[in-house]
């Protein structure tokens, strides 16, 4: 992988991009600027990101090509020719020409990379920290974090024992100063490097179809390249080891065809059709003018060929690879390589011969014929123990680096909601004691973190996609998620007023559809951007009027949706169903918001942003916040109440899901009662934590619990 344009030049170490970077290089800023940094530092601007992602992405290949710089200076004081240092779609490649000589020599140089990779990661985490001590701009500790994690990352995976990555000829190395033999070491460390490569292209192949798309197809990619490099450096340790000991003179041609510069390209032609060559030395007086070829000639027009000479045509001199006959072949074979296997034999300043790809291969073809007594072939049982111990540790680092499609759920933070509420236009009484709006963390695990996940009591795992809807990306639904939160406030705030005898109008002009949760009923029948404005011939306002028609009759009901699809009316018929535990309770399969939604407070209000919170389950408290703030009674009464529930405007309370793990997170917060959605209070109780759960149904049921102390 060689550079398709050079930008550096760094102690005479050339330093270039192969086109394939500039791919690599947009998809890092893509998907920093689209992904990565909002869902991680939301509220900030879209061309805030794009800045952010562009520094990040500089730094970030910054990084590679210090790592590569490591290598390649080490590689120098070890003795070892750098020919330049190549930046493309998998990271970076330092090109050396030659091996190292010894053991430790190639340990010195492959560890030089990983350690400056190490350095990089500890001094962006020593700034990130301070930052954060200090209070930096969040644009600045967003770019610090992600290269002190991506630094890390890319040091675990540099280190896994397989060849070609830096751990493999770590591993090299070793077995190289314990077996004593370089062809046994590299057999061994290209063993394991194979078989990580196709560990990577099944796991590539089982992600495409189970989930992870075209994050898949980068597994099989890298898989495929690091099998092929690994075999590569198995070739290339049996070919120097074949041709050990062998000098120029032992495998050249000598006194190969000339031809002079000035005969003309027919002339040459009707020579070298005679020859069993196919490349030609030009001699001019015994001194070596160039050198040509038959694919040269070939390549001029038939109707030029009497009028142009060798001379036109040739490589010159001084771009013509020579060698001298008593050269090892070991020591020049990358400039053998550079340069087509073909080089010029000189001796005495004289044209001794010709050497090229078909004399090494025969070279070696005899060597192999009579073996190879001073490196013998690794043994069978040494290999396989070898290779299996080392893919046993690959397969334990990469289950740390692949994430199967699933989510795990934990308890989330808590938080009071009343230091959320500020009510203008209407007397309020302050709020006595704490209201807990309590949350889950969701959570996409590497195959430990799920493995982990399944057997603690405080977690449950779930498919990815019994959580975010099919052909929805996780960036779009976290934002719809955010939308939705917001939107469950302003009901909350007209369900509070109602619930203490203020009227507050509500509008919408139907429920647009946002997703489609996997084998859903109204699969193929819904998509993203339709707008349900009727059902069974009854108008949809909004969202909480689509989810009272359906939860309220039992699961397999048949409904008929009156749609507006891209200026269309049409009806569809679906049959409700019980949905996934994040969205337990009866209902169609749809992720969905209310379209137009206005709500007519007779009062302004106003809430603290909460950029980390997403999802509608904060209702219920955020009804009873308002409720406790517009009513003289004082329903909190100085206590620690913790809460989850979706609220409609009738003050209905709905199921959310999760309710195990929010238990454990209201106690950590100190709440001594907790109130859920009356469907889900068994689950609730199962965390087993020294704390009241109580089941509401509605939000006068539930100021109606506070008031007389906390039970029914």
């Amino acid at each position: 992988m060689t550079s398709s344009f050079r930008f550096l030049r760094i102690k005479g170490i050339a330093i270039g991009a192969h086109w394939s970077w500039l791919l690599i290089a947009a998809l890092v800023v893509w998907s920093l600027a689209g992904w990565v940094f909002p869902t991680s530092y939301p509220g900030l601007t879209g061309e805030t990101y794009l800045v952010m992602a562009a520094v990040a992405a500089v730094l970030f290949f910054g990084s590679v090509l210090l790592h590569e710089l490591g290598h390649a200076l080490t590689a120098v004081r070890q003795g070892v020719e750098i020919k330049e240092i190549t930046l493309w779609l998998l990271g970076g490649v330092a090109h050396l020409r030659g091996q190292p000589g010894s053991p430790r020599a190639e340990f010195r140089v492959a560890i030089a990379g990983p350690m400056i990779t190490l350095a990089l990661a500890a001094a962006f985490y020593g700034l990130t920290w301070t930052g954060e001590l200090l209070g930096w701009p969040a644009t600045v500790v967003a770019v610090t974090d992600y290269l002190a994690v991506i630094n890390l990352l890319l040091l675990v995976f540099n280190m896994l024992p397989a060849l070609p990555l830096d751990g493999g000829r770590v591993l090299r190395a070793a077995l190289w100063a314990w077996r004593r033999s370089f062809l046994r070491a590299t057999q061994w460390a290209a063993g394991a490097g194979r078989a990580f490569g196709f560990v990577l292209v099944a796991l590539g192949v089982v992600s495409f179809f189970t989930g992870t798309g075209f994050g898949g197809l980068w597994f099989v990619l890298l898989g495929w390249f690091l099998a092929q490099a690994a075999q590569a450096e198995a070739d290339d340790a049996l070919t120097r080891q074949s041709l050990r000991g062998l000098r120029i003179r032992d495998v050249m041609r000598s006194d190969p065809v000339t031809v002079p510069p000035d005969v003309t390209v027919d002339g040459f032609l009707a020579t070298a059709t005679h020859a069993r060559f196919s490349t030609f030395p030009v001699v001019d007086e015994e001194r070596l003018a160039g050198l040509v070829s038959l694919r040269q000639a070939a390549a001029v027009a038939p109707g030029q060929r009497t009028n142009r000479t060798v001379a036109d045509i040739m490589l010159p001199a001084d771009r013509v690879p020579v060698v001298s006959p008593d050269d090892e072949i070991v020591s020049i074979l990358d400039t053998l390589r550079a340069n087509n296997h073909r080089a010029v034999v000189m001796e005495q300043g004289r044209v001794a011969g010709m050497v090229s790809g078909s004399d090494l291969a025969h070279a070696m073809e005899v060597r192999l014929l009579r073996g190879l007594p001073e490196e013998p072939r690794a043994g069978r049982r040494g290999m396989a123990l070898a290779t299996g111990l080392a893919l046993l540790a690959l397969l334990a680092v990469l289950a740390a680096f692949y994430r199967p499609p699933l989510v795990v759920v934990s308890p989330g933070a808590a938080f009071d909601v009343a230091d959320d509420v500020t009510i203008q236009g209407r007397p309020v009484t302050p709020v006595t004691g704490r209201y807990l709006a309590t949350s889950v963390r969701l959570e996409q695990p590497n195959a430990w973190g799920a493995l982990i996940a399944g057997i603690r009591p405080d977690q449950d795992v779930l498919r990815a996609s019994a959580v975010i809807p099919q052909d929805v990306r996780p960036e779009d639904y976290l934002k719809q998620q955010r939308q939705l939160f917001e939107q469950s406030r302003r009901v909350a705030a007209a369900a509070g007023a109602r619930a203490v005898g203020i009227d507050v109008p509500i509008h919408g002009t139907g429920v647009q559809v946002t997703g489609v949760l996997p084998e859903a009923p109204v699969q193929g029948k819904l998509r993203p951007g339709d707008v349900i404005v009727r059902v069974n011939g009854q108008p949809v306002q909004h969202i909480w009027t689509l989810q009272e028609m359906v939860s309220s009759r039992p699961a397999g009901t048949t409904f008929t949706l009156t749609i507006e699809r891209q200026g269309a009316t049409q009806q569809v018929t679906v049959q409700s169903v019980d949905l996934p535990r994040l969205s337990q309770g009866v209902g169609i399969g749809i992720a969905g918001q209310t379209r137009d939604l206005r709500v007519d407070l007779p009062f302004e209000v106003s809430f603290a942003s909460r950029p980390e919170v997403a999802g509608p389950s904060a209702g219920l408290i955020y009804a009873t916040t308002v409720a406790d703030l517009l009513a003289r009674e004082d329903y909190a009464k100085g206590r620690d109440i913790a809460a989850t529930g979706t609220i409609r405007l009738d003050g209905t309370v709905g199921v959310v899901g999760g309710v195990e793990q929010k238990a454990i997170g209201a106690e950590e917060a100190g709440a001594k009662i907790f109130l859920v959605p009356d469907e889900e209070v068994q689950e609730a109780k199962q965390a087993d934590q020294d704390l009241t759960v109580q089941g509401v149904e509605t939000l006068s049921q539930t100021l109606s619990l506070l008031q007389r102390g906390g039970t029914l």
